[in-house]
């Protein structure tokens, strides 16, 4: 099959989450299959000069967007098999953050790039895959307006990372980006609840709706996690599908990660105690590889579960013997709960306020214990690399967590993590507290840690998967 992708972001050149990830991985997985894959995405300005610099320049495209004529140049990267298409224009992506106030404006662009791209091709695609509500109009222009009448027959998936983010706007906001007419808004056709709805619209005009796990597929058509949407979801669940996410298992592999200390694998941990070693060199904490040290990668926001953690880890620290550290960041109320956090207990903890890859790396292979206390969890990546290093994840059971991580049987030494409901029979610190016991138990921690490496996290089942759902599409 001939499949194209379009997205916001991609690993490696633009990342600002889990999307990314997927729109790296999945299509090399797909190409190994022996599908031929192209991923469209903007050519942002903060792409690394050592992608950009390879880029090269295949066309220069005029159309016309909100009434003027408007050019974008098509850069392509060939890298594992498959195709990179960059859409450059300053005005629109020469930003120095992947998303701005004007997004509505900038995606209706692109969205009209993706179809001005596609329709200027020889050999036109069995299949178009867009993902999130950035590019979910694609499918309604595809559809709708006759400047794309000759590839309408194309079919087309979506998919949902995160239910939360719909793309919701006014309606003018539609009618100034789109050219289309008033009609689509006052029938209900891109409108819901009173906004013009991106994503909610593309879900109206695609084959298949994915979300990225079976579990969140089922949660989005209730009243908790249906962020307003479930009773629309309902309605077309018969062509929602869940397919669990993977990871990139060439990039997130400890026996071979240049950026960790020492590499290690399921069969020779040693390794693992050094970077532990490492992180705790870094942090300016005690050395000591004896303590439990806890970790938490993540965007700081209400999802996360940022508040369970303001209502156990001051107790935990002042109680117990423990270390931890955290890198992330976002909203300030959760930033300052952490940085008063590290000044109360600096023989304790240590908070790094930002992003960093390579000590990313470091903390899921050095690391004991991963802390994922999220409300809701499409699907989650951290679970997954931290398996994939021997780091343990205490996680809430919802969405790709409630898929991925099994509870530790100690009869059965079965399990890879340990799992909470905020429920009182199962709130999150007796959850952290039952990690913490084993901890001090090497026979059933070393079953725990390996059981968790052994799994398998990579696409190369989710790939499939997704091919399955596209032949049977088209």
């Amino acid at each position: 099959m001939k499949i194209i992708m379009a997205a916001a972001e991609c690993a490696p050149f633009a990342k600002a989450g889990g999307l990314a990830d997927v729109i790296g991985a999945l299509p090399k997985e797909l190409s190994r299959l022996g599908h031929e894959v192209n991923v469209i995405i903007p050519k942002y300005s903060l792409i690394s000069e050592e992608y950009a610099g390879e880029f090269v320049l295949k066309e220069s495209v005029e159309f016309s967007f909100k009434g003027q004529q408007k050019s974008f140049g098509v850069f392509e990267y060939d890298q594992a098999g498959v195709k990179f298409l960059f859409v450059e224009n300053d005005s629109y992506f020469k930003r120095d953050q992947i998303y701005g106030e004007d997004d509505a404006e900038r995606y209706a662009f692109f969205n009209r790039a993706v179809l001005e791209i596609i329709q200027r091709q020889e050999q036109q695609p069995d299949l178009l895959h867009v993902h999130d509500w950035h590019t979910a109009m694609v499918p309604f222009l595809l559809k709708e307006d006759q400047r794309y009448s000759s590839i309408r027959e194309i079919k087309t998936v979506l998919t949902i990372h995160n239910l939360q983010f719909q793309g919701k706007f006014s309606k003018d906001t539609f009618l100034e980006n789109f050219e289309m007419d008033a009609r689509y808004y006052d029938e209900g056709i891109v409108e819901w609840r009173g906004d013009f709805n991106s994503l909610k619209t593309g879900i109206s005009y695609v084959d298949k709706v994915t979300t990225v796990s079976p579990t969140y597929r089922d949660e989005i058509l209730t009243d908790f996690y249906g962020e307003k949407l479930n009773s629309f979801l309902q309605e077309k669940q018969q062509d929602l599908v869940g397919i669990l996410n993977g990871i990139d298992t060439e990039v997130y592999n400890p026996a071979t990660d240049l950026s960790i200390e020492h590499e290690f694998d399921a069969m020779s941990m040693e390794g693992k105690l050094v970077n532990k070693r490492a992180i705790q060199r870094r942090a300016g904490l005690p050395e000591r590889g004896d303590v439990p040290l806890l970790t938490m990668i993540s965007r700081l926001s209400g999802q996360k579960g940022i508040d369970v953690l303001e209502e156990v880890l001051p107790v935990l620290l002042a109680e117990e013997d423990l270390q931890f550290v955290l890198l992330g960041s976002g909203e300030e109320q959760y930033e300052q709960f952490f940085r008063t956090l590290a000044a109360d207990f600096p023989d304790k903890v240590y908070i790094h306020v930002g992003f960093d890859e390579a000590f990313a790396h470091l903390l899921y292979a050095g690391a004991d214990i991963f802390l994922m206390p999220s409300h809701f969890e499409p699907c989650g990546l951290s679970q997954l690399i931290s398996m994939r290093y021997g780091t343990v994840p205490v996680a809430n059971k919802t969405g790709g967590l409630k898929d991925t991580v099994v509870e530790y049987d100690e009869q059965l030494k079965a399990g890879n993590g340990f799992l909470s409901d905020f429920s009182q029979s199962q709130p999150f610190g007796l959850a952290l507290a039952r990690a913490l016991a084993f901890y001090q138990q090497p026979e059933h921690w070393e079953a725990v840690k390996t059981n968790g490496m052994k799994g398998d996290y990579s696409w190369s089942r989710s790939a499939a998967e997704y091919a399955k759902l596209y032949e049977r599409i088209i």
